[in-house]
């Protein structure tokens, strides 16, 4: 009976996570059996002949090298600074004695919760009025400062606060004895940060990371906001050239968008037990 039921049990658990894995991978296949679809036959039945070459045409038809290239160089910088400087202010407000540190982190948390719409207009003023840059004089006037330029496209990602919060949790599980014998042996704080905690929070490191490479290879409004040129666009930017007046080439644009989800899945694949790992940690801490 004991085990008719725990059968029964797991017979249905695993009914339950073939469903959600159904509602996932179907839109998904929609979206690779459009991208095979020949230009000439109609969307939303399988096509009769498979259009390999519809990621081919897709881009060529506009500067997507370019738009990769931009992409890539914003994604990978901001990545890299966004983890350091998150471990960097994790570290500081869960091993630190820092004044007014619970105070920081009711702010930090608060500011997870803020949509990140509301800063688009004092982010924008700020990047267009950078002193002495882009035509600027001292006090931020006469030019355009980092509007249309990487470093502009950069400046929203540079920081996350779910990044700190996170890298806070797993620091703050660390036990305080190991920079306090360390300090004892005359290590510095650098050190201490560097070589004996930071070490062991490498899954938080990989976490931080997948969080900030997607959430700026995927962004759209900021870019939209801050480009005015063909040459500085990323490419989410470049998907939109499929729209076109009185149409869609919506066969050229699901080609374009798997290829331009390829980066984040290899990411995630290349460092899944890493994320895992430090995922299931976090969860249980």
């Amino acid at each position: 009976m004991r085990f008719r039921t725990a059968f029964k049990s797991k017979l249905g658990l695993h009914a339950l996570v073939l469903l959600v894995a159904a509602l996932y991978v179907g839109p998904l296949g929609y979206v690779v059996m459009i991208a095979l679809t020949p230009l000439n036959e109609t969307l939303g039945s399988w096509p009769h002949t498979l259009a390999p070459g519809n990621f081919i045409t897709a881009f060529e038809s506009a500067d997507f090298l370019r738009f990769f290239i931009n992409s890539a160089v914003v994604s990978v910088t901001c990545t890299v600074i966004q983890v350091v400087l998150a471990a960097s202010a994790g570290y500081a407000l869960a091993q630190l004695p820092l004044p007014g540190r619970d105070i920081l982190l009711l702010l930090l948390v608060g500011l997870i919760v803020v949509p990140a719409e509301i800063s688009m207009v004092p982010l924008f003023v700020m990047v267009a009025h950078i002193p002495l840059a882009g035509g600027n004089d001292i006090l931020g006037l006469g030019g355009q400062g980092w509007l249309d330029t990487l470093p502009g496209l950069m400046v929203p990602h540079l920081i996350g606060a779910m990044g700190v919060f996170l890298m806070r949790q797993f620091y703050a599980a660390l036990p305080e004895e190991l920079g306090n014998a360390a300090r004892v042996d005359g290590a510095g704080e650098f050190r201490i940060f560097a070589l004996i905690y930071t070490p062991l929070v490498r899954p938080a490191l990989g976490i931080v990371g997948v969080l900030a490479f997607q959430g700026t290879w995927n962004d759209f409004l900021w870019p939209l906001i801050v480009t005015n040129s063909n040459s500085m666009k990323t490419l989410q930017l470049g998907l939109t050239g499929f729209f076109q007046e009185n149409s869609t080439q919506w066969n050229l644009l699901m080609a374009a968008v798997i290829v331009v989800s390829i980066p984040v899945l290899v990411l995630f694949l290349a460092i899944q037990r890493v994320f895992t790992s430090g995922a299931l940690s976090g969860a249980l801490k």
